[in-house]
């Protein structure tokens, strides 16, 4: 089982498959199962890359011992596989909270790195979750999880389900909420909230494009989010894309990592 310390001492889990010359390091969203198992439908890349899977502290086979799980020392936690590894040619990939993740993470190795590719994440507008909100807010959207972090989670959960799931998915899915840590969690999300992706956006050099689902972006406008992010909109398709079509996904993936290994 191979695990690296992070900067804080906080033992990491991570996993390689395949071989290649670019690596691929995928990273999960909040409270995402393990990194193989959140996604286990893009592992046929590993026949062209090396793909490598993070589970981030308090998640997965990671320590929980973390006092305050800030996006800052979740980067630190890809850094120190990198560098366990001595990664080069890197494609980020991070769904969902793995979009703060992978900014974070770019910033200690930019010279490493040949693209970033945020999965339905760092929405730029004002009151998303990808900019800073205010206290009273934050309290506010913490106090359900705080008071019934099942109940809470399942029904955030199922908001992003469709008939397009499979069903033995959905029921792994429901299952994990048992194996999560809830300090951990909500640690987590409180800090996802007063993260701010305008204060790091700026100091990424290398090409950043997004992979947007159609269900989400009713609620945003592209063009306010193409002033910041080049992106890709996957119609029909919610927040969990990756599970829910991953023919489509992929295909956009792939397409996706070819344009930025080019440059």
């Amino acid at each position: 089982m191979p695990k690296v310390s992070s900067i804080d001492s906080v033992e990491i889990f991570y996993e390689v498959i395949g071989e290649g010359d670019i690596s691929l390091i995928f990273i999960g969203g909040w409270g995402a199962p393990t990194g193989r198992e959140c996604w286990k439908y893009q592992l046929s890349l590993a026949e062209k890359y090396k793909i490598v899977l993070v589970d981030l502290a308090g998640h997965g086979q990671s320590g929980k011992n973390r006092e305050t799980y800030t996006m800052k020392l979740f980067g630190h936690d890809i850094n120190s596989v990198v560098e366990e590894l001595d990664l080069s040619n890197i494609i980020l990939i991070g769904w969902s909270m793995g979009g703060p993740v992978i900014l974070e993470a770019a910033c200690m190795f930019e010279d490493r790195v040949l693209g970033l590719i945020p999965v339905d994440s760092l929405f730029p507008t004002i009151g998303s979750s990808y900019t800073k909100r205010e206290e009273e807010t934050i309290l506010l959207t913490l106090k359900p999880f705080e008071d019934n972090f099942t109940e809470t989670y399942t029904n955030l959960f199922t908001s992003f389900l469709s008939d397009k799931f499979d069903p033995e998915d959905v029921a792994y899915f429901n299952s994990i909420v048992q194996k999560l840590d809830k300090r951990s969690m909500i640690s987590a999300f409180r800090e996802l909230l007063i993260w701010n992706v305008h204060d790091i956006l700026h100091k990424i050099k290398k090409p950043i494009k997004s992979i947007l689902a159609g269900r989400t972006m009713e609620h945003f406008s592209k063009e306010e989010y193409e002033k910041y992010i080049n992106s890709i909109v996957l119609e029909g398709l919610g927040h969990i894309m990756h599970y829910e079509d991953p023919e489509t996904f992929n295909t956009a993936l792939e397409e996706t990592m070819r344009e930025l290994s080019r440059k």
